[in-house]
């Protein structure tokens, strides 16, 4: 009796979320088979990337560029660019002595998604995240390696909104346009310029804005 009564509630909430328009989220897959991606796999952000692409479409195949380096030939279906990656720091807050005393770490990261022939899937788009951190000048090297971090933290957190943006359902619209065009409708389709991927190797101190800027005149040329 008891169990009865509780599947029944359960039948119950199940109506009232479905009747809010609530739906169980889930992996939603990318309707392309294959997929070659140019940020380095060799990152934490690359191989992240990769989990979250192979978890949303578990059937995808994913093609590294060194594959095309060796000299096995494969043509993906689609290809995840990175267009580019910026990192800055600037000092929002000076304490008594002028010394900085409070950075913001932002992080904008552009990319884009193209079918084999270079064809625009998913334009050029563009996210952002900013982190504060507090500096102190007598510990430089630990508010560095605070500083690897947050710009970490900040990579990860573009991963979700990413995911988002590639499995939405206007990608699949694209994908189905772009699959089932003619050929005198594939003349008039905007392709993107290729681009050279990004270094696999990358060394991180290269990628971290300092946090000890020249010191500015007070006069200039005064």
């Amino acid at each position: 009796m008891n169990r009865s009564i509780v599947r029944m509630l359960l039948g119950l909430m199940t109506l009232l979320l479905a009747g809010c328009g609530f739906k169980m989220q889930g992996a939603t897959p990318m309707p392309f088979d294959s997929l070659a991606i140019t940020i380095p796999q060799n990152s934490q952000f690359g191989a992240d990337l990769r989990r979250a692409i192979r978890a949303a479409s578990p059937g995808i195949v994913i093609i590294e560029p060194s594959a095309a380096q060796s000299g096995v030939k494969t043509v993906p279906q689609a290809k995840l660019e990175q267009v580019s990656e910026f990192r800055n720091s600037r000092i929002v807050s000076l304490n008594a002595r002028g010394k900085p005393e409070e950075f913001e770490l932002t992080l904008v990261y552009t990319f884009r998604l193209v079918n084999a022939k270079n064809q625009i899937i998913l334009p050029e788009t563009t996210l952002a995240a900013a982190r504060s951190m507090p500096f102190d000048e007598r510990v430089v090297q630990a508010k560095e390696g605070e500083a690897v971090t947050l710009f970490r933290d900040m990579q990860k957190s573009l991963i979700p909104r990413m995911m988002r943006r590639l499995t939405a359902p206007d990608i699949k619209q694209r994908w189905d346009v772009l699959k089932d065009s003619s050929p005198a409708e594939q003349e008039n389709i905007e392709t993107a310029t290729p681009i050279q991927a990004p270094a696999e190797n990358l060394p991180t101190p290269w990628q971290i804005p300092s946090l000890t800027p020249l010191p500015i005149p007070v006069n200039p040329g005064g």
